[in-house]
Order: C-alpha cells, then sequence, then structure tokens
C-alpha cells in the first residue's frame, strides 16, 4: 500500500489529490511529505462554512475550528 501511495504522489502531483490520497491511507497526521510536517488530527475534516451554519442550526462546527 505504501508503494500506491507513493505512486499516487507522483502521478497526480499537481491535481491537488495529495490531502484526499493521505487521509485514506492513514497517513496524513502520521507522516512527513516533501517540506510538510504531520498535520494535527482534526484536520482530517474540513471546517463547515460559516454560510452553512447560520443555514441550517443543527449543526454544529468540527472539533478545532
Amino acid at each position: 500500500m505504501d508503494e500506491l501511495l507513493a505512486e499516487r504522489g507522483r502521478a497526480f502531483i499537481f491535481e491537488g489529490k495529495r490531502r484526499t490520497d493521505l487521509i485514506r491511507f492513514g497517513e496524513f497526521t502520521a507522516g512527513t511529505w516533501w517540506d510538510k510536517d504531520p498535520s494535527q488530527p482534526f484536520r482530517a475534516l474540513f471546517p463547515i462554512p460559516h454560510i452553512h451554519l447560520s443555514l441550517n442550526p443543527n449543526l454544529i462546527q468540527n472539533p478545532g475550528y
């Protein structure tokens, strides 16, 4: 699986898929790549945009944001 992740990193280098792949393979908060340090665990989820939070009072912001 490590080789598959590395190959996807090379194949899609400018496609903006690296973050999603690292989350999918469980490496986003564990490893480093190029000059990027590991991210904090709460960064695996995107924040919910403010407009959606204000339109739907049942939503709560993801932890850490």
